[in-house]
């Protein structure tokens, strides 16, 4: 027997996939599982609210993980023992409250020790060690002032490390014993560094013997300063360099369109000294992939960088 064929009324749509925008994917953990965030709502037809965890070969959902609802996720930090740290605007986790920031376990249950509070935005997320570093547009976690940048440990306490930045951070990554920022900030402490900066996390990185994570003071910012004309929205560290993207058209007072390396090194500045604690025009590298448009994400792998956004040519 032959069914009869539905009509094109009787069918049902479906639009496979996220419903709504992805913004962050996290590294695979040992078992190949990714978290995904953004400002959708379903995958398919699972209500998973604004974050997915999914297989990275079958791409299948796992279900056990809470559903995060009341705003977006925009950064995703893998914990490195099967969970993560998650960023954005939402306002809660499997019913409880979470505002913008929270840790989900490995089981896919919530940590309920681990509750910042942020009271604002956050669109950056790094783990270190025994800390998670958070950027945004917030000037408060857990009530107490934190302007733009914080660090909470993982046992969810703040950390007394406040570089005090002058506007929102979009990106930052942990290197040795630095944090390097992007963003819209002119300045750090009050000391002008525009749209990126290095502040250290050494325990005797203050220039004083005394610790930037338990007693910050402003010796803990570092003189790199590559000094870009316009906003920071990646970064990422390789080695000695690292690479920028976003709205810039501007590096140390030389054009780079919307994408730029800067050194690190201690003798990478063209004249013997260090890129970190002296930093000089040399410290630009030349590599400069010219695109005509803004980028927004950028991921290195050995020796390639790989860069997503609004442009449509590069060179």
């Amino acid at each position: 027997m032959i069914a009869p064929q539905a009509s094109a009324a009787q069918r049902v749509k479906v639009t496979p996939g996220f419903n709504g925008t992805v913004n962050a994917i996290s590294e695979p953990d040992s078992n190949g599982i990714r978290y995904i965030g953004g400002a959708f709502t379903a995958y398919n037809a699972l209500d998973t609210g604004t974050g997915a965890v999914a297989d990275t070969t079958s791409a299948a959902i796992q279900t056990q993980f809470p559903k995060v609802s009341g705003g977006n996720i925009n950064a995703v930090a893998a914990d490195g023992s099967g969970g993560w740290y998650i960023g954005g605007s939402f306002t809660s986790v499997d019913s409880v409250t979470r505002n913008r920031a929270a840790h989900i376990n490995s089981d896919g249950s919530l940590d309920s020790n681990w509750n910042p509070n942020i009271g604002g935005a956050v669109t950056a997320l790094a783990v270190s060690g025994s800390t998670v570093y958070l950027g945004g547009t917030f000037t408060t976690v857990g009530g107490t002032t934190r302007n733009y940048a914080a660090a909470m440990g993982t046992d969810g306490t703040l950390q007394n490390w406040n570089p005090n930045m002058g506007a929102s951070v979009n990106a930052l990554a942990v290197s040795d014993s630095n944090v390097y920022l992007g963003g819209t900030f002119t300045t750090v402490g009050g000391t002008t560094r525009n749209r990126a900066a290095a502040v250290s996390i050494s325990d005797t990185g203050n220039g004083s013997s005394g610790s930037c994570i338990t007693s910050y003071t402003a010796n803990c910012l570092q003189s790199w300063k590559p000094n870009l004309n316009s906003t920071v929205r990646a970064l990422a560290v390789s080695g000695s360099t690292v690479y920028l993207g976003g709205d810039f058209l501007n590096v140390a007072s030389s054009t780079r369109n919307y994408a730029a390396a800067v050194s690190i090194s201690d003798t990478g500045n063209g004249s013997g000294g260090s890129c970190i604690t002296s930093y000089a025009v040399g410290c630009r590298m030349s590599w400069n992939p010219n695109l005509n448009n803004a980028v927004y994400a950028l991921a290195v792998s050995g020796t390639t960088v790989y860069l997503g956004g609004n442009f449509s040519t590069v060179g």
